[in-house]
């Protein structure tokens, strides 16, 4: 039976479940148990509310609404929804965070790879 928060997750770490050690990944993983080890995915991580991680996440998108300590890379997309909590760096293009939220950390969001429209010039008048 699939719904809607397994839908589409290739990978699950039910609630009570603890796990150490790293796990990689081709799809989209969700974590309701708790685990101490580095997470990576070449799609997506979802944390549950319940969920907690002790370690780096790397992915294209990660959702929060657990407990991570650790720095999270998200290629494509962070959020962090209001029961998240963050500890660590983030680096990521695109972020949401809640009302609600707490984070501890720095956050990167790739501006030393912006590269301005050679077309525009600022001090051109119109």
């Amino acid at each position: 039976m699939t719904d809607d928060k397994t839908r589409g997750v290739d990978t699950i770490l039910g609630a009570g479940s603890d796990f150490k050690g790293q796990i990689n990944a081709k799809g989209s993983i969700r974590i309701d148990g708790r685990i101490e080890g580095n997470v990576s995915s070449e799609e997506g991580v979802i944390i549950g509310e319940k969920g907690v991680i002790k370690g780096n996440i790397t992915a294209k998108a990660v959702v929060v609404s657990g407990k991570v300590t650790g720095n999270v890379h998200a290629a494509k997309r962070l959020e962090i929804m209001p029961t998240g909590q963050l500890q660590g760096d983030i680096h990521t293009p695109r972020l949401a965070i809640a009302e609600g939220v707490i984070f501890k950390g720095n956050c990167d969001m790739g501006f030393e790879k912006y590269e301005p429209d050679p077309k525009f010039d600022p001090t051109r008048k119109k």
